[in-house]
């Protein structure tokens, strides 16, 4: 006997592929931007002509040509390889940035807004870490011990884990009174287990918004410490160090800083666009309004 109740296989298909956010403006466009920088640094290697660290004193600040396509820098360095592989660093930090962030901030959160007693603590010291500028306290944490990747990621990663701590509090404060949750303790569900199955869902779509504009944040300030000088070390290809080391010689050779630009701000656009996308796509209120 046919079930009338169950819809045709294709129909179910139809409606399931492609998903509702992939059809978005933002999301396509951002997403393919972002993918296009990704495949750019993994396959760098294969796209650059040289090796980005060798330095040329003969070949210094040469005009782009079939050996060097946008000419060579202050040291004879190939700048379109360089700028190939900044997109590694870059990449490397604003993923690494966004996942610390998110791990730390969303571990804290949960406790603070599940705890009444922690809340009180925790978030003071939140709002003390708050109140100091991004960009300030990265420099000050950098200035204390000697610039390297790692260093630059633990700079950048603990202004950012306050605005995840905020935002999963104030999520976990709505959830732990839904009826679901009321329900689950009183099957006597673990309190581990609850935070985890229960209420750390509710979370998923907020967090993903936000961690593309953690990514964005830190490869921008990256790139501004390297600028300043007190970022990546100048011997590993930044963007930053790039657009830093081209600005004296902008007027003569305005390519040394044109590149790096292109791809920081083409990178930046790709994932604020992504993140726009995703907000509008998964908050159900600004999904029914569009």
């Amino acid at each position: 006997m046919t079930n009338l109740a169950s819809p045709p296989l294709a129909s179910v298909s139809t409606k399931r592929w492609p998903p509702p956010f992939l059809l978005h403006p933002s999301v396509f466009i951002g997403g393919l931007l972002v993918t296009m920088i990704i495949l750019v640094a993994v396959l760098a290697p294969l796209l650059g002509t040289v090796d980005p660290s060798r330095i040329a004193p003969s070949m210094r600040l040469k005009p782009p040509s079939e050996l060097a396509w946008f000419g060579t820098d202050l040291y004879g360095r190939d700048v379109y390889s360089r700028a190939i592989y900044g997109a590694r660093s870059s990449i490397l930090i604003g993923l690494c940035v966004a996942a610390a962030a998110l791990i730390g901030g969303v571990a804290i959160g949960l406790v603070t807004g599940y705890f009444r007693w922690v809340d009180a603590v925790v978030m003071r010291i939140m709002d003390g870490l708050m109140a100091i500028p991004t960009f300030l306290l990265a420099i000050a944490l950098v200035s204390l011990t000697r610039a390297n990747v790692a260093t630059v990621i633990v700079a950048l990663t603990i202004p950012e884990i306050p605005r995840v701590v905020r935002l999963v509090r104030s999520v976990v404060l709505t959830v732990r009174e839904e009826p679901f949750v009321e329900a689950a303790k009183t099957v006597g569900t673990s309190t581990p287990k609850l935070l985890w199955r229960h209420i750390l869902p509710s979370t998923t779509a907020p967090l993903m918004v936000l961690g593309t504009y953690i990514c964005a944040s830190a490869i921008l300030i990256e790139a501004g410490l390297s600028f300043l000088g007190t970022g990546l070390p100048p011997e590993i290809p930044s963007w930053g160090n790039m657009i830093s080391e081209g600005r004296t010689f902008f007027q003569v050779a305005p390519r040394l800083v044109f590149l790096p630009s292109l791809f920081l701000a083409l990178t930046v656009l790709g994932i604020n666009l992504l993140g726009d996308g995703l907000r509008d796509t998964l908050d159900p209120r600004i999904a029914k309004r569009m």
